[in-house]
């Protein structure tokens, strides 16, 4: 346990195995052959000097072979020296320091037994062998001192034999020898220890240098192979030097290209490549430096972070050091973010954080007298196509909508979307009122123009609301909400259509939230109901059905018409609902009228749209036993001009089911004849506005004849709608028409009215002219009377 005690100190804690020790014992023995030729001379001349003086007491014999066993091992020590020296030593450097080991205790031996004998046998000549024996000691010391456990070999014996010749003594002189000697011991291994410590230390210290370095140099080779960064360094001038593959390949060009030239000459003009431009010239580090460049025709961003590069003797600053990022991918999704920030992701126009600061701006910068203005639109109904047509039509249409709105407003304006379908214009620098009205027309006319996607027609619309600046207000908030108030004035009056605003409007606005958060809960409440207006069969004066007309019977407003509910029912989407209420109530009802009576039920475009309008007909018939030929349902011409294929799919599978189809407001839209040939509807109801004049206007008469005489030959039936005076029936009767509809016979009355609703138009048909007529008199004489009544 001492033994292993003692060579674990010996050895300077680096034992065999740790990983310290080659270096250990590398910087030994450099430290012990570069003085081993002075000691080998040394001992070789000191061993003649010994010879000398002790040839006339020693035998010859003993004396050669002490001197040929110093000379000797000294061969033996130069022999190591030279193969060291060629480096064939230092592959077997624990053998080295073994062999030193053995010819340290020899020599060590030798000159112990020559002092010793020189003590005890030329007492006379005590000079010589203490001269000798403290000059070997020291000159093994500082031999050795690299080598602790080769001193501890060769001093041992000096002392041991110098302590057996000081024996021989008288007792005052042998201790006093013996006290100089151990003191001189004490002393020397003191210096071996501490010439053995501090090489250890600087052999660690430099061992964890080297090991530092390895891990840099690996870390930085690492770097270099995988990081998307990497190094560059310039001198004074800036120019590049040690170009890496890696820059090389970052900057597309080669090494030899990038080598001494400038690594400003790499980057565009801007305010950061003069910032780069001190640096270099004052030698000074920095961080985080972005900078562009173009590479391959192709805008990029590199970030520099660089130190200052001291000299070799870190004296002088020599240049840059430092380390390059491309940046690219961050800076483009820093401005793909910025965008986003400002722009609408679908339609590329600006949102509404920006159209607010836009408008600010305008706001502090308007010059006197100049006149700006705030349109808010949005489409009609877009709930509804979203709902049935998805998600994917509806973010299209807004796309479409969008470029029309761009193309409709001048290039100092600025259209954007707010949200949703809800869009907005800031009008810079117009003439006036007329100017914005101007546009306003065009922005509506545009938007209303069908829009094909994907095969499917669709039909849009817009309503406007301007608010003017200054006149209409000075902040952003108050402009926005007037405008938008001014457009809930145009929804209100008709849609498709532009208001600007008033004063008034407000309550106006206030009124219509109140009446939509009512109508959310009018249906539960049991609020709705359905009135019914009679069709009057003109041939015989009887009654062949009755239209199905939907009322809110609110418990503070009392009667709310339909004109006034049914738009907001279209734009909050409760208009879905109130359809199959709607269905589901008419047909109940007509189950309990007499078999020949039919109901008819008005279809919005909505409704049309809504994947659930087909099972909900079907769950009613089969519910309430009603034939579907008792059912009529009417669609209007612009219902047909919106996704008219499909529209014209479901009509088609309603009709097989035996349902009839009816074609409202005939000769109101873009393309009556043409939906006609598309379709075999079974009746054609002619809009009031040709019956209006029918008696006074002789192209309203021509008009009605046409469409009746059209419909016959087409196996349809005509119904004229808004007949009030008798005048007007008895044209209709000339015309050809089938059936007639107005307040000349019954406003629309709720259903427990019928039965007496009845009563009378029978009494009534019985005792009218039409009756008269129309019960025994042909078509002719009735044309007869009328003619000879007019002249």
């Amino acid at each position: 346990m001492k033994t292993k005690k003692m060579n674990h100190v010996l050895d300077g804690g680096v034992e065999p195995g740790d990983p310290r020790r080659p270096l250990l014992l590398a910087r030994q023995l450099q430290a012990y052959f570069s003085v081993a030729p002075v000691a080998v001379a040394g001992n070789v001349f000191n061993a003649l000097v010994v010879a000398f003086f002790a040839r006339a007491a020693a035998p010859t014999p003993l004396l050669i072979s002490w001197v040929a066993l110093i000379v000797g091992t000294s061969i033996v020590r130069l022999r190591a020296f030279f193969e060291y020296r060629n480096d064939n030593g230092k592959e077997k450097a624990e053998k080295l320091v073994r062999d030193i080991n053995i010819i340290s205790f020899i020599l060590g031996a030798a000159w112990g037994a020559a002092i010793g004998w020189m003590l005890a046998f030329m007492p006379a000549a005590i000079f010589v062998p203490a001269m000798v024996g403290a000059g070997m000691m020291n000159a093994g010391a500082l031999m050795l001192g690299s080598l602790p456990k080769s001193a501890l070999l060769y001093i041992a014996p000096i002392v041991l034999g110098s302590s057996v010749g000081l024996a021989s003594l008288d007792a005052a002189d042998g201790a006093t020898g013996a006290a100089l000697l151990l003191a001189y011991c004490v002393i020397l291994w003191r210096s071996v220890n501490s010439v053995f410590s501090a090489l250890v230390a600087r052999t660690l210290h430099e061992h964890q240098q080297v090991e530092q370095a390895d891990t840099v140099r690996l870390l930085l080779h690492d770097y270099q192979e995988h990081s998307s960064d990497w190094l560059w360094l310039v001198d004074s001038e800036g120019r590049l030097g040690e170009i890496s593959d890696r820059f090389a390949e970052a900057a597309q060009r080669s090494a030899q290209r990038l080598e001494g030239s400038n690594l400003l000459d790499l980057f565009d003009a801007c305010p950061e490549k003069e910032i780069l431009r001190d640096h270099i010239a004052n030698k000074r580090g920095f961080s985080d430096l972005t900078l562009p460049l173009t590479i391959a025709d192709e805008q990029c961003w590199w970030t520099l972070c660089a130190h200052p590069r001291l000299s070799a003797d870190r004296a002088d600053v020599i240049g840059l050091r430092g380390v390059a990022a491309n940046v690219t991918a961050a800076r483009r999704a820093e401005a793909k973010v910025a965008y986003m920030a400002h722009y609408d992701g679908l339609t590329d126009l600006p949102n509404r954080f920006l159209f607010n600061e836009t408008l600010q701006r305008s706001l502090n910068r308007r010059r006197a007298g100049q006149i700006n203005a705030v349109m808010c639109l949005d489409l009609d109904q877009f709930k509804a196509v979203n709902d049935t047509l998805g998600h994917p039509i509806g973010d299209r249409l807004l796309q479409t909508v969008a470029r029309r709105v761009e193309s409709c407003v001048r290039v100092q304006d600025l259209p954007a979307r707010l949200g949703g379908d809800e869009f907005a214009v800031l009008l810079c620098d117009v003439g006036g009122r007329d100017e914005v009205a101007a546009i306003a027309e065009r922005v509506i006319e545009a938007i209303a123009q069908p829009i094909d996607i994907d095969g499917q027609l669709i039909l849009t619309a817009t309503s406007i609301g301007v608010a003017l600046i200054p006149e209409h207000g000075d902040t952003v908030s108050e402009l926005l909400k007037k405008a938008d108030l001014a457009l809930y004035d145009a929804k209100a009056n008709g849609r498709s259509r532009f208001s600007f605003f008033e004063s008034g409007m407000d309550d106006a606005a206030r009124e219509r939230r109140d009446l939509e958060m009512e109508l959310r809960t009018a249906l539960g409440s049991d609020e709705f109901a359905l009135h019914y207006q009679p069709l009057i069969n003109i041939e015989s004066g009887g009654v062949s059905g009755y239209e199905a007309l939907l009322r809110w019977r609110h418990p503070q407003r009392g009667v709310v018409g339909p004109n006034e509910f049914i738009p907001i029912a279209e734009d909050t989407g409760l208009i879905l609902q109130l359809g199959e209420w709607v269905i589901r109530q008419a047909i109940a009802e007509v189950a309990r009228w007499p078999e020949h009576l039919h109901v008819a039920v008005n279809l919005s475009p909505s409704q049309m749209r809504s994947v659930s309008l087909v099972s909900t007909i079907v769950n009613a018939l089969a519910a309430s036993g009603v034939s579907p030929r008792r059912l009529e349902l009417e669609i209007t011409e612009n219902l047909l001009m919106q996704d008219s294929e499909a529209n014209i799919a479901i009509l088609h599978r309603l009709r097989n089911l035996g349902v009839r189809i009816s074609l409202d407001d005939f000769g109101t839209g873009y393309s009556s004849l043409s939906y006609l040939r598309s379709f075999p509807f079974d009746k054609i109801k002619i809009d009031r506005c040709f019956v209006q004049a029918i008696d006074t206007n002789a192209d309203c008469r021509a008009i009605v004849a046409s469409v009746a005489g059209l419909a016959t030959k087409l196996g349809m039936v005509t119904t004229a709608e808004g007949v009030e005076r008798p005048e007007q029936l008895a044209e209709l009767a000339l015309g050809g028409c089938t059936e007639a509809q107005g307040f000349l016979f019954s406003h629309a009355v709720p259903a427990e009215e019928l039965t007496d609703l009845r009563s009378r138009l029978l009494i009534h048909a019985e005792n009218s002219e039409v009756e008269r007529f129309s019960g025994s008199t042909p078509r002719r004489e009735l044309a007869g009377a009328r003619m000879a009544q007019r002249a």
